[in-house]
């Protein structure tokens, strides 16, 4: 059953978060991908993401190939943006991509959000975008929950809900995407969703800078040259 979360308490979702183990059996080369792509490795790396990528696509892996589509859908981790080459790339594989999210396989949940969210072998839609996104989040995905935080900043396919983007971008800032670390670090500054809070939005930019995340060494500086 897909949990969406709208109107419950957050306190359900940490909850529901609490009793999740992340999906033990990803490719290995997939996973070590995706760690150097967000920063959860300790550094953003393209080059190095994007060579353990291909490699595990070359070994048929199903979700190693839609994360193909899903890099060349905008042009992410040094690949070419080429979105005619992402659709069909994702059309040869999006049924079983389906039937492993169904099977509640964390990574496979992830990318359905992103079919739905960029049009790949799925028609554009937000609202299952964010329905998919969730689950995935739910099963501790990090990219997932990195999604879930961008969608309720933006209100796409959610409302608009800063309490529950901050929410959702610690999940993924604590297992160490720099993106999610960056945008929590804003909010903390700023006192969107959460108390403003300079010391701490300090040590996620820090944590963001340190893993290669140019906007936050902006940040970092800014704030300390004041």
């Amino acid at each position: 059953m897909r949990v969406f979360c709208r109107s419950a308490a957050l306190s359900c979702c940490v909850l529901l978060l609490a009793g999740c183990v992340a999906t033990p059996d990803l490719n290995p080369d997939l996973a070590a991908s995706i760690a150097w792509y967000t920063g959860a490795a300790g550094h953003v790396d393209d080059n190095r993401a994007r060579l353990l990528l291909e490699r595990a696509a070359a070994s048929e892996d199903t979700l190693a190939i839609m994360w193909i589509a899903r890099v060349h859908s905008t042009g992410r981790m040094g690949f070419a943006r080429d979105l005619d080459l992402a659709r069909r790339v994702a059309g040869g594989v999006i049924a079983d991509v389906e039937r492993l999210a169904n099977a509640d396989v964390a990574e496979a949940g992830f990318l359905m959000g992103t079919a739905f969210a960029e049009g790949l072998g799925k028609t554009v839609d937000p609202v299952a975008a964010a329905s998919w996104y969730e689950r995935a989040a739910l099963l501790g995905n990090m990219l997932a929950q990195h999604n879930m935080g961008n969608i309720y900043a933006a209100g796409t396919g959610v409302p608009e809900d800063d309490l529950r983007a901050v929410f959702w971008w610690r999940q993924a800032a604590d297992q160490g995407d720099a993106i999610p670390q960056f945008r929590l670090a804003v909010m903390l500054e700023e006192g969107r969703g959460v108390g403003a809070n300079i010391e701490a939005a300090l040590r996620w930019y820090r944590q963001s800078a340190g893993r290669g995340y140019a906007p936050a060494q902006a940040a970092l500086a800014r704030l300390l040259q004041d």
